[in-house]
Formats: C-alpha cells, structure tokens, sequence
C-alpha cells in the first residue's frame, strides 16, 4: 500500500546542504585558526633566532679578534731564541699566546628550543630550514674542533709549559718574572709546539668561517621572511 504521505525531498536536500556547508565552514576556519597559530608561533621563533644570530655574529667577532691576535704572539714566539731577554711583552706572548686556549659557543637557544620541541617544520620557507641544519651542522663541527684543540693544548702543549715555565709567576701573579728558563725559547721542541698550536688555531679559524658564512646566511633569510611578513 503506497503511503499517501510525499516525501520532502527538496526540504530534506537543502537541510542536508546547510549541515554539509556548515560543517566544511567550520573545518575552514579551524584550520585558518590553526594556520594563523602557527603562523604567529613561526614568527616569533623567526625574531627570536634573528637576536640570536647578530648576538652570535657580535661574539664572534670578538673571539676572532682575540684568536688574531693570539697567532701573532705565537708568530712573534717563533722569532725567539734562547738569548732574548725576558720582558713583559715576552710574558704576553707566552701567557696569551701559548696557554690561552679561548673557545667560540655561539648563543643560538632559540634553535635549539625549536629543534628539541619538533616544531622545525613551523618553518615555512624550505630554503631556511634547510639553512638552519646547515647551521646546526657548522655549529657541532667547530664544537668538534675546538674540543681536538682543548685536547691537544691539554696533552702536548700544557705539560711542556708546566715543565719549563713558572705558572705562579706567568698565570696568577703575572708580574715580571726573571726565573723563567728562557734558554728553551730556541729549543725545537719549543718551536715546534707554537708551531703546532698556530696549525690548531688555524683549524679552528676555517671552522669558524664556515659558522660565519652560514649564520649570515640564515640570518638573511630571516629578514627576508620577516620584511614578508610586515608587508602583508
């Protein structure tokens, strides 16, 4: 028996309509939200790597001034020889040329934060990302060398100064001290351990370049991102 009763179908069709549309807008704007969450998150680690990049590049300014001048006392050591004189330019040379060791630690704590939380692909630029491994990369590099260089200081450098050298007098004191053995200033075994140092140094120099070249580089991809963003 039919039912006598007709179907809405029209009424039923739009119904249906305004429950589908309404469900795809709310899908929409959830992940417009979500975007523009993320969007918000993403900048904010952008300035926050930018302070860390020139407040590295500024420290490493300054270690690479240092270590410049370190190579030349250890050149200038180079030129002595077991009759030179002790002076206070002498204790320089020897205080901060051969027992200094002075390391570079770029202050990068907003990549690190990224990198820990699993939010590096926050970042929307691929170029960047791939910026920033590299980044992450020449950092552990020079943490390697560096560490070979403290370990070399500390092995083959540092007993021999122990031995021939009064530390009270050049490290603590650091008044003019006219007891030191300088006859082993001509030693090859002196010579040939400036030398060596002045090698390390120069490993540790070309690491160095290879953080600088690549913080430059993340950091103008940085400003570039952000010019974008206040542009929009």
């Amino acid at each position: 028996m039919n039912d006598p009763q007709e179907i809405p179908w029209k009424r039923i069709l739009v119904e249906a309509t305004a429950i589908v549309a309404s469900i795809l807008l709310a899908f929409a704007i959830d992940a417009w939200w979500q975007d523009r969450t993320e969007r918000i998150v993403e900048v904010q680690y952008l300035h926050a790597l930018r302070e860390d990049l020139l407040s590295s590049l500024e420290l490493l300014d300054d270690a690479e001034a240092s270590q410049r001048r370190q190579v030349e006392y250890l050149e200038s050591l180079l030129l002595t020889n077991g009759d030179t004189p002790y002076s206070d330019e002498l204790r320089l040379w020897i205080d901060d040329g051969l027992f200094n060791v002075g390391t570079y630690q770029p202050q990068i704590s907003a990549l690190h934060d990224l990198e820990s939380s699993g939010q590096t692909q926050i970042i929307q630029n691929q170029d960047l990302r791939r910026v920033l491994a590299s980044v992450r990369q020449k950092m552990n590099d020079l943490e390697i060398v560096q560490r070979d260089f403290q370990l070399s200081q500390q092995m083959l450098i540092d007993p021999f100064l122990v031995d021939h050298f009064n530390l009270s007098n050049l490290m603590l004191d650091r008044a003019a001290n006219s007891e030191t053995n300088l006859a082993v200033l001509g030693t090859s075994d002196f010579q040939s351990r400036v030398a060596f140092k002045i090698s390390l140094r120069g490993e540790v120099s070309q690491s160095q370049h290879e953080v600088r070249v690549a913080f430059t580089e993340a950091l103008e991809l940085i400003e570039a991102e952000l010019e974008t963003t206040n542009g929009s």
